[in-house]
């Protein structure tokens, strides 16, 4: 597996595909409050892991945080391939929008991620939400996967760049090792975060929950949810020091293929960022 390489800003450059205006894109449900103590929610009602609006067992989210809904049909979406993925370009890669099947509730949002024919072929999709203050960030997607014993890894990220640092939140669920993994920045390495991998079963929807805080001047992982399952983490890696200033906040999906010519389709639907 090869890990995704440094850029700074959080911009990066080499696979930029093109301007958008993105900011407007992300539905923005509420604000942080300034100079307010946030208060917490968590889950609420009988909790059902497909139920998207219900948030799994042990995951708090602000009452304050803004929310963006279904950030997989947002448009702007951009790639990184080669070079900028550190890693074999796949030799067929595409990005498909706005599906109503498969979907979790057919409601014409769903989003799907395939790349095929290179061993160890990496391709990243990304988006830029804009400038935002926040230091808690919450990722709850669901994801479906057609032949997942040909996924060498599946990593999902946020990124925030604060001032003169970058936050990267890099996960990485191996599904050949089992491992659960974070991204150290300034090593340029894959770090235990001392959780365990699930590999999503074939053609099932797989409930995934990231939390992530910056708060303390360090990337935190602070936990991973599979179906409802919290694994708490207690992991913190050190941001990567920038030129210039930026308040940048972005997500990322990769998919890192096995040693094989045969590849895969993930499917995501109902993703919902979480910031505050």
């Amino acid at each position: 597996m090869s890990p995704i390489p440094t850029k700074s800003n959080f911009l990066l450059p080499s696979c930029l595909l093109a301007v958008c205006l993105l900011a407007a894109s992300a539905v923005l449900i509420s604000g942080l409050a300034c100079g307010s103590s946030p208060s917490t929610q968590t889950s609420s009602g009988t909790y059902n892991n497909l139920d998207p609006n219900v948030l799994p067992p042990g995951v708090t989210v602000s009452a304050q945080a803004a929310v963006s809904k279904n950030a997989q049909a947002l448009p702007g979406w951009q790639i990184c391939i080669g070079t900028c993925a550190n890693a074999a370009v796949p030799l067929t890669y595409t990005l498909t929008q706005n599906l109503t099947s498969p979907s979790l509730n057919s409601d014409g949002t769903a989003s799907s991620y395939f790349e095929s024919g290179t061993p160890y072929g990496d391709v990243m999709w990304y988006y830029h939400f804009g400038d935002a203050g926040a230091t808690h960030f919450v990722l709850d997607l669901y994801l479906m996967i057609d032949q997942p014993q040909n996924v060498e890894a599946i990593e999902i990220a946020a990124l925030k760049n604060d001032g003169l640092n970058w936050y990267k939140m890099s996960t990485q669920c191996n599904y050949q090792s089992g491992v659960f993994r974070g991204f150290n920045i300034q090593t340029f390495q894959w770090v235990d975060l001392g959780a365990t991998c699930v590999p999503a079963k074939a053609n099932t929807w797989q409930r995934v929950t990231l939390q992530f805080s910056t708060v303390g001047g360090t990337t935190n992982f602070e936990g991973v949810s599979f179906d409802g399952v919290l694994q708490p983490i207690t992991q913190s890696l050190p941001p990567e020091p920038q030129t210039a200033t930026s308040e940048l906040l972005g997500i990322h999906i990769q998919l890192d293929n096995a040693n094989t010519t045969a590849g895969y389709t993930l499917d995501a639907d109902d993703w919902t960022v979480y910031s505050w």
